[in-house]
């Protein structure tokens, strides 16, 4: 292996460069969020490192083989490696389609497997006494149950409601746009009772009727936007008040309100054009939640059913 600390070039160097191109291209063209390339960086930084100290090739398969037992070795969980090896297999077809590899060494690699978990959700009644349940009256506290309200009636991202502003926001029609993932823009429906308590926290705030700018809807206590963090900063009190779990984040509120919509016997497919899902699997992951309830439900009711009771 060369060492770059003597000014030779490494193995890897001009992949180093295609890489701030590929960067590039997934902010530009893409729309990844900082988060992902952050992610991806990291990433693909550690697989460069690898290679070089171990003097391997870029367009080798056996070099993904190898990286892949060291992440085995390492202990990393297979979420982690399944990510890892993916932002390889990403950037590797990347490096085919710019003409600087040939062949993508990665095609004959098969991506560790996650173990699959259903989503997590809430029940009616611990989304009832977090939406619910007492709250002062303050601007922060009524800017705070307008969040967790307009969480569970849209089912946004926690990302996309940090970045809403209030011409994102059709208050007579109670409709919200979204910038989700990739920079796509969807239209979903606000409840009557977010639509409410949104207005209702932007009288308390001084700031109704809502003006036609961008300006941001939800602000922190200095008047700017209110951020992901604080967020969850401001969930994890407002469950531990309700004698929730405190580890309940976000997303669960998410998965409650995709979840609660099936078992209503709305459509997946307008679940999945609301929750901003590119594929329908994605949201196919809820029929497995109903489907374990209804099993609970038909092997305690049914008078026939043969596992009642945990019977053979």
């Amino acid at each position: 292996m060369t060492d770059s600390s003597e000014g030779e070039v490494t193995v890897t160097e001009p992949a180093r460069q295609r890489l701030a191109d590929y960067l590039l291209y997934m902010e530009k063209v893409r729309g990844s969020s900082a988060h992902t390339l952050s992610a991806y960086r990291r990433d693909l930084g550690e697989y460069l490192d690898y290679l070089d100290s171990r003097q391997l090739s870029l367009d080798s398969p056996e070099s993904v083989r190898s990286f892949l037992g060291q992440l085995f070795r390492k202990g990393f969980a297979r979420t982690t490696m399944a990510r890892k090896i993916s932002s390889v297999k990403s950037f590797c077809r990347h490096l085919v389609r710019e003409g600087f590899l040939e062949t993508n060494p990665c095609d004959s690699i098969p991506t560790p497997r996650a173990p699959k978990h259903n989503p997590r959700f809430l029940s009616l009644e611990e989304i009832t006494a977090l939406l619910d349940g007492a709250a002062g009256d303050r601007p922060i506290d009524l800017r705070d149950m307008a969040i967790w309200e307009l969480l569970y009636s849209s089912g946004i991202r926690i990302s996309e409601l940090a970045g809403m502003n209030t011409t994102d926001w059709d208050q007579e029609g109670q409709l919200i746009r979204i910038r989700g993932k990739g920079s796509k823009t969807r239209i979903v429906p606000l409840g009557e009772k977010a639509s409410a308590r949104l207005q209702k926290y932007f009288q308390a705030s001084g700031r109704w009727p809502a003006q036609g700018n961008s300006a941001p809807i939800f602000l922190n206590r200095q008047g700017g936007r209110l951020g992901v963090r604080g967020i969850q900063k401001r969930l994890e009190r407002r469950l531990r008040d309700c004698g929730l779990d405190t580890r309940i984040s976000p997303h669960v509120i998410r998965h409650t309100f995709a979840t609660h919509l099936l078992d209503s016997g709305a459509d997946l497919r307008a679940i999945q054009e609301m929750l901003g899902h590119e594929s329908l699997q994605t949201t196919q992951r809820y029929t497995h939640v109903t489907l374990d309830r209804l099993l609970e439900v038909y092997d305690r009711s049914h008078p026939r059913a043969e596992r009642k009771g945990g019977g053979s």
